[in-house]
């Protein structure tokens, strides 16, 4: 949770990997944001990028361009109205932090996702009720997750940490890394939902926490069990479509 873009440098030099959510933005924050960013691209540790509203002021879409030309995210996660604004896309208008109405079909999120990663020759995740992962050549869409992720805060935020994690244990495939993370925290929310001890939003926020703690202590032991639930599926009409245009 630091704050201050003088601190990367050393923090980048203990390892871990680095989260800016641009939640706040003020020219101070995005000159730490900057700051720290490039302080760990100079440490080759991965950086993971969640443009919050991206599309929802002129401040945020300049904010993103700025920070788009002068660092590099291993992963950039975000939903279809703001990598519509990471593409370019000029009517790519939000209302808030929130995606809004979705104007594209699954397979042009799809499509979406691909182009940008191959673009920014990074990892690019595209969240809704189903979420799409690319690198630019393999592209696989999501269809894990509980349907109170939805409905309490913080949710996308805490799916960054979690991809964060994986990124910064796993180096050699920052792809399947990613995929990790988002399996582990969706799954999580899947077992936390099915428990009799919740009964909505509000208990269940202590519950996914407990569970997300329980799926992270199966995969270190390892135990794959609870990846039985996992609905992965590879979207090779992406890459078919991508490569008629």
């Amino acid at each position: 949770m630091a704050n201050h873009g003088d601190e990367a440098p050393e923090l980048a030099a203990l390892g871990g990997a680095l989260v800016i959510n641009m939640g706040s933005v003020t020219p101070e924050s995005t000159a730490n944001y900057v700051r720290a960013a490039q302080a760990y691209n100079t440490c080759g540790r991965p950086v993971l990028f969640d443009p919050v509203g991206a599309g929802a002021t002129k401040l945020r879409r300049e904010t993103v361009k700025k920070l788009m030309a002068e660092c590099y995210f291993e992963v950039i996660k975000g939903n279809e109205s703001e990598l519509s604004v990471l593409w370019g896309e000029v009517n790519a208008q939000q209302k808030g932090v929130d995606s809004g109405t979705s104007t594209l079909s699954d397979l042009e999120k799809a499509v979406l996702t691909m182009k940008l990663a191959q673009r920014e020759r990074n990892v690019v995740v595209l969240t809704g009720q189903i979420d799409y992962l690319s690198d630019g050549i393999r592209t696989y869409a999501i269809k894990n997750g509980s349907e109170h992720l939805g409905r309490i805060t913080g949710s996308g935020c805490t799916l960054g940490t979690t991809i964060a994690a994986c990124l910064a244990a796993q180096r050699e495939d920052k792809l399947l890394a990613t995929l990790s993370g988002m399996l582990m925290y969706e799954i999580a929310s899947e077992r936390a939902s099915r428990r009799e001890d919740v009964k909505g939003p509000g208990t269940f926020v202590p519950a996914f926490i407990d569970e997300l703690a329980n799926v992270a202590a199966l995969a270190q032991k390892p135990d794959d069990s609870w990846l039985g639930g996992a609905k992965v599926e590879w979207s090779d009409h992406a890459w078919s479509r991508l490569s008629s245009v």
